[in-house]
């Protein structure tokens, strides 16, 4: 089945990253994005997995592709198995490179012991309410692996991302 990216998805995809930045020179991802074809190979590898339907089909696709264009300046992929530290040191990098944030509050270490995971409970919901104090969220894009691709964004923009995140086919959790 051929499926080409629509110019909507592709320009719902350069609303996200704007939102994803503060930097006015989005003109080289918004190449990358103009520019980006699909790989139809994964396709197969993909429908020979599993036995999806269509729609499945396109919203696999549609998924890989955020993450493909995405990761790593504007998404931190990380494994659920991760440490808690890790967690850390990739949202602090995300806010350095895309709002110029070198000093962010994070929630108190000392609560998490050496075997806390990213995927413990709590622990997202405890990173994203000291982000929120600073005025940041911090939000999963549902991608259906093993992996949280973690975004941080402006609190003010949460609506409009949501929006786009769904548009684009996933959710954020």
């Amino acid at each position: 089945m051929q499926w080409l990216i629509t110019d909507e998805f592709r320009q719902d995809l350069k609303k996200l990253v704007a939102l994803l930045t503060n930097s006015l020179d989005l003109q080289w991802i918004n190449d990358v994005i103009d520019h980006y074809e699909w790989d139809e190979d994964e396709d197969e590898e993909f429908e020979t997995d599993y036995l999806v339907s269509e729609d499945e089909l396109i919203t696999f696709r549609q998924v890989e592709i955020l993450g493909d264009i995405l990761q790593p300046e504007f998404m931190l992929q990380i494994d659920w198995n991760e440490s808690v530290d890790e967690l850390k040191l990739g949202i602090a990098d995300l806010l350095l490179n895309n709002f110029g944030v070198n000093h962010v509050s994070f929630p108190n270490m000392r609560h998490y012991d050496n075997r806390t995971t990213v995927s413990n409970d709590g622990v997202l919901a405890d990173f994203n309410r000291e982000l929120k104090k600073q005025g940041f969220n911090l939000a999963n894009v549902i991608s259906g692996d093993d992996n949280l691709w973690i975004i941080v964004y402006p609190t003010t923009a949460h609506n409009e991302v949501e929006y786009l995140i769904n548009q684009l086919g996933s959710e954020l959790e």
